[in-house]
């Protein structure tokens, strides 16, 4: 697979533009047959007080996590984590909402006991504040994209790119830009580092 190095600068417009790739899916590498907890602080980086006071939403193939110590990651799950969203209906899938038992019978549950934990990939998307707040975050760690989200990308903020590289190759955004447009099916390794 193609890997693709970018730096950015600190604009704005550049941070909110990359980070929202985070809200679409991606893949990213976890520990399958792990705790989410630990998926949340080994693999995303993310503190357990961020945790407690943040992200609380999260979703294992589209059903509503509340034990983040004893939900395991299943092999191809999809995640998803974000804040408080709005509603009652945002209310009710929060992480240990006093009204959580109303979604009982769609609240994740291990489906098989944990033999062993191996390495894999998960397909993860970060929402609302998670978004915004870890998005920039994520890409530093790396995900793998379409070629064709990343083109939308650099089209929306060609000036943001103040470095890049195709395969530790440096190569200039038009050439990126001219690369990605040729191979618009590829998935690509893509990691994304904010100028200092």
């Amino acid at each position: 697979m193609t890997k693709v190095t970018l730096t950015i600068d600190k604009t704005d417009r550049a941070r909110a533009t990359w980070r929202y790739l985070t809200q679409s899916p991606s893949d990213i590498p976890a520990d399958i047959g792990d705790t989410m907890m630990n998926f949340l602080i080994q693999r995303l980086g993310f503190d357990e007080g961020y945790i407690d006071s943040h992200v609380k939403t999260i979703f294992i193939n589209g059903k509503p996590v509340d034990d983040v110590n004893t939900a395991t990651i299943p092999a191809h799950a999809r995640i998803a984590l974000g804040a408080v969203a709005p509603g009652v209906a945002g209310i009710t899938m929060c992480r240990n909402s006093p009204i959580s038992g109303m979604r009982r019978s769609i609240t994740y549950q291990n489906t098989e006991p944990v033999q062993n934990i191996t390495e894999g990939t998960v397909t993860l998307l970060l929402f609302n504040a998670i978004m915004e707040e870890k998005g920039l975050q994520i890409l530093e760690k790396g995900i793998t994209i379409s070629a064709e989200k990343l083109e939308n990308a650099i089209e929306e903020v060609p000036e943001s790119i103040t470095a890049a590289s195709l395969d530790d190759a440096s190569i200039s955004t038009a050439q990126l830009l001219e690369w990605v447009q040729k191979n618009p099916q590829l998935q690509v390794q893509l990691q994304v580092n904010s100028s200092s």
